[in-house]
């Protein structure tokens, strides 16, 4: 039994989270809803054992079960496991920085395997885990080249095979495929009814809160306001907005500065044209694929996990090296006969789960902004008074003017990728390159989203480029769809192009 009683915990100098009176006993299953910025992550931090204790009590019962966890003591005096982006992100930087360092033995050259993570973890858990998560094919790859739901899902088997007294998961869901929510829900359903540790779920979407739960409670102003059950909880107004957004009032984007207007050589000429490309891993990736997006062309693309939906848009963007060995033209430059990298990079723009875990640049708030209309990564140059203008106008639109000066760093998830969309649209050029950008918000940013590229997609100037495991998320005028079908082997993938009722 975990029991916290007035706990205040320190943020910082000024901020701290309140848990004012929560019990979670064996086999409990707490599943927390709050809008972006509420504190959802900071909460899921300080039952983590990552944020001091300040003032109140926190109080961690003997377990009922002798078998020791495998983890660390917190400083409140229990073992957790904290599942979140930002542990997949610091798991990146590690990764990073073993391959940038002066040394150069071959560990440093590989960088970290999926098997590194689950090293010292109880074997029983950890092989229960893999089996469950079906992911024994990840453990010898370097986790720099797993998508980000695969490397989700191998933080999830290194928490079970740590066998904690609570189990933290942090929007768990985000980038994971169709196949593999259900696999998580039924895996959190199997914990919460065999196994005895506690679990607190924090999410963003109905369909994400389990049918068996034993409380549904709220995130407010960095404090945890309201527990009770799940059908009294789901009629209260607060959780009711926070799952579902009503129509949003139409939306009038600022227009970039004249002097990133883009022009293209040929504007009827397609804008990416693919011709028979192959790309092969551990198995045929891409076979033989010739994919056009044409102007007016507005295409979702849509697969499981590690299907090859990312390696498709590597080639687009030019980050996967073997668009050279093929017949890409993007933009008028067939890529491999000299192109200047700028001269591509200043005609898309781009959103991931990559690009987030690597953003790495702890700007202020609104140089990240500034930095979509330079393609840069962080600010390198002076703005002018109206790139300024149009940037805050940005940040009023998505709730963030008043943070302007604060580290991106400083943002929850949701708020930091929310300004990484921003910084993607703000020039408004000829593609935009949209790869799960609604992972990690609420129901409210991502009807925003949605009404802003409806609206680029009205204005008829730039093409979109649209990736999601949902199919709720697409925005109006999609037009085209490629889809990844896995073939009866369960292994390779077949590419399936359609036009959608009302294309041209």
């Amino acid at each position: 039994m975990l029991t916290f009683s007035n706990a205040k915990f320190r943020l910082s100098d000024e901020l701290t989270v309140a848990i004012d009176a929560l019990q979670l006993a064996d086999h409990d299953l707490l599943v927390l809803l709050g809008h972006n910025g509420s504190g959802k992550t900071a909460l899921a931090k300080a039952l983590n054992g990552e944020l001091p204790l300040s003032a109140g009590t926190v109080t961690a019962e003997p377990p009922l079960e002798s078998e020791p966890g495998t983890g660390p003591v917190n400083a409140l005096g229990y073992r957790a496991q904290l599942v979140s982006f930002e542990g997949q992100q610091a798991l990146f930087e590690a990764d990073y920085n073993l391959r940038n360092s002066d040394a150069t033995t071959a560990k440093e050259e590989q960088g970290l395997l999926g098997e590194d993570l689950l090293e010292g973890l109880d074997p029983k858990s950890v092989h229960e885990a893999v089996v469950a998560l079906n992911i024994a094919e990840l453990l010898s790859r370097p986790i720099r080249t797993l998508s980000g739901g695969e490397g989700r899902k191998l933080l999830l088997a290194r928490a079970l095979g740590a066998k904690p007294d609570l189990l933290i998961f942090d929007c768990p869901f985000d980038a994971l495929d169709v196949e593999s929510r259900q696999q998580l829900l039924e895996i959190i359903g199997y914990i919460h009814k065999f196994y005895r540790e506690p679990i607190v779920l924090i999410v963003n979407r109905p369909d994400e809160i389990p049918s068996d739960l034993t409380a549904l409670g709220l995130i407010s102003d960095l404090r945890l306001t309201k527990i009770d059950t799940r059908e009294a909880l789901l009629q209260d107004p607060e959780a009711k907005a926070l799952l579902y957004c009503g129509t949003l009032p139409p939306v009038a984007l600022p227009e970039p500065p004249a002097q990133f207007a883009i022009t293209l050589a040929d504007p009827a000429a397609p804008i990416v044209a693919l011709n028979k490309v192959n790309i092969t891993y551990e198995r045929p990736v891409l076979k033989d694929l010739t994919f056009t997006v044409n102007p007016g062309d507005h295409w979702q693309i849509v697969g499981p996990n590690g299907a090859g939906k990312s390696t498709l848009l590597s080639l687009i963007t030019g980050d996967n090296p073997l668009v050279y060995v093929n017949d890409v033209t993007v933009f008028g430059y067939k890529r491999g006969s000299g192109e200047s990298i700028w001269d591509i990079k200043k005609c898309y723009g781009y959103v991931s789960g990559a690009l987030h875990l690597d953003y790495r640049v702890s700007s202020p708030v609104l140089h990240v902004v500034l930095s979509g209309f330079y393609d840069s990564i962080g600010l390198y140059q002076q703005p002018g008074d109206h790139e300024l203008a149009v940037a805050r106008e940005w940040l009023k639109l998505v709730g963030l003017e008043h943070d302007e000066l604060k580290s991106f760093k400083a943002l929850s998830f949701g708020q930091q990728r929310m300004l990484l969309i921003v910084r993607a649209l703000v020039k408004q050029p000829p593609l935009l390159i949209l790869d799960e950008p609604l992972q990690g918000l609420d129901a409210y940013g991502r009807a925003l989203v949605r009404s802003f590229i409806t609206y680029i997609i009205e204005r008829g100037k730039t093409s979109i480029l649209f990736v999601s495991h949902h199919e709720e998320d697409a925005p109006a005028g999609i037009n085209h769809r490629l889809t990844f079908v896995r073939d009866d082997d369960g292994v390779n993938y077949h590419i399936v192009q359609e036009a959608l009722s009302g294309s041209a």
